[in-house]
C-alpha cells in the first residue's frame, strides 16, 4: 500500500509544523490555504463578527509586510483562529511580545540611510519588495565574503558568510542584494544556501540590481544569534575589476577575500573606502597577493559606509 502523502495531508503537515515554530506570516498563509477561503471572504467574515480588517492588511500579514499588534488587530487574529479551525491562541502565540516602538528601532548609532548606499532607489525597494526587515530590527556582527575569479578573468562567484543578531523579538528573516554593475542583463543566482533557506527574490534586469530575502532556520528573539551563508554564481563569469561591501550599520569584523586562478594574478590589488555613493575612493591601501593567489582585507569596527577592493591586470 503506498504511503505518498495528498497534497491535502501535506499542506496540514506543514501548517502544524508551522503552528509549532512559526514564523507567524508563514502558519497564517497554510491556515488560509488549507481553508480553501479568499481574503475577500476571509473579509467579509472578520465583519460579521465585528472584526474590520482591510484585505491589504491581510495580504500584508499573509507575507510579512506587518503584523498584527493593537488591540482591535489581536482580535481579529483571534477570530481568525476560530474560522480557520484552529486551536485558540495558536496564532497570537506566534506573535510573541509586541515590538518595542519609538526612534530607537528606526536608528542604530551610526547608521546610515539606505539611499545613500546605493545609486538608484529601485535597490531600496526592492529590498522592501522581499520583506527586508524593519530598519534596526537587525545587526551583522560579522560579514565574510570570497570572490573568485575564474582563469578568464572573470568572476565566477561570491560566497557570503553572515552572523546575524536579533535586536527585537520574533525576527524570522533578513534580506540580501547583489548589483551588477557591469553587465546588468547577467544577474547572479542565489545558491549554496545554509543555515537558512532562500524566500522571495527579486531581479531587475534594467538596473542589474538582486535582491533576496533568507528565511532563518529558526524564529529568533532579541539578543539571539544566527549564521546565514550564500553564494552569488554568474554563468557565464562577468568581467569585475572591484566588489564593494555597503554597511548601513557599524560592524564588528568585516573578511574580504578575492582568489585568483593562477596565471591571472593582476598587476595590482588595492583596498578602499567611500562614505556613501556619491563619494570618491580613499583610504587606498596596497594589497599583497600571496602564493594561495589571494588579496585579503580583514578589519574590525568598520563603520557604516562602503568598503572594497580593486584589481587591474595593466
Amino acid at each position: 500500500m503506498s504511503t505518498n502523502a495528498t497534497p491535502d495531508q501535506a499542506l496540514r503537515a506543514q501548517l502544524r509544523q508551522a503552528l509549532r515554530h512559526g514564523p507567524f506570516p508563514a502558519a497564517l498563509h497554510l491556515a488560509i490555504e488549507a481553508s480553501g477561503l479568499t481574503l475577500d471572504q476571509i473579509q467579509v467574515r472578520l465583519a460579521e463578527q465585528g472584526a474590520r480588517v482591510s484585505v491589504p492588511t491581510l495580504s500584508y500579514w499573509r507575507r510579512g509586510r506587518s503584523r498584527p499588534e493593537r488591540p482591535g488587530s489581536l482580535r481579529a487574529v483571534r477570530c481568525l483562529e476560530q474560522m480557520l479551525d484552529l486551536p485558540a491562541d495558536s496564532l497570537v502565540a506566534l506573535l510573541g511580545p509586541a515590538r518595542p516602538r519609538g526612534r530607537w528601532i528606526g536608528h542604530v548609532t551610526g547608521s546610515t540611510d539606505l539611499g545613500k548606499l546605493f545609486e538608484s532607489g529601485r535597490a531600496v525597494e526592492m529590498l522592501t519588495e522581499v520583506g527586508v526587515p524593519p530598519r534596526g530590527a537587525l545587526t551583522r556582527i560579522s560579514t565574510q565574503v570570497t570572490v573568485t575569479i575564474d582563469e578568464h578573468r572573470r568572476t565566477s562567484s561570491i560566497h557570503l558568510r553572515e552572523l546575524v543578531v536579533a535586536n527585537v523579538d520574533r525576527l524570522s528573516r533578513c534580506g540580501v542584494i547583489h548589483i551588477t554593475q557591469e553587465d546588468p542583463a547577467n544577474p547572479p543566482t542565489l545558491a549554496g544556501v545554509r543555515f537558512c533557506r532562500a524566500g522571495r527574490v527579486r531581479m531587475d534586469d534594467a538596473e542589474g540590481v538582486t535582491a533576496a530575502e533568507l528565511i532563518l532556520d529558526r524564529v529568533l528573539d532579541a539578543g539571539e544569534r544566527a549564521l546565514v551563508e550564500y553564494e552569488w554564481q554568474f554563468s557565464p563569469g562577468v568581467r569585475m575589476l572591484n566588489y564593494e561591501y555597503r554597511f548601513q550599520q557599524p560592524i564588528r569584523e568585516f573578511v574580504l577575500q578575492t582568489r585568483f586562478e593562477p596565471g591571472v594574478i593582476p598587476a595590482q590589488c588595492h583596498r578602499y573606502a567611500r562614505q556613501d555613493v556619491s563619494g570618491a575612493e580613499e583610504d587606498l591601501t596596497e594589497l599583497w597577493i600571496g602564493s594561495s593567489n589571494t588579496a585579503l582585507v580583514a578589519e574590525s569596527d568598520v563603520p557604516s559606509g562602503i568598503v572594497g577592493m580593486r584589481w587591474q591586470w595593466t
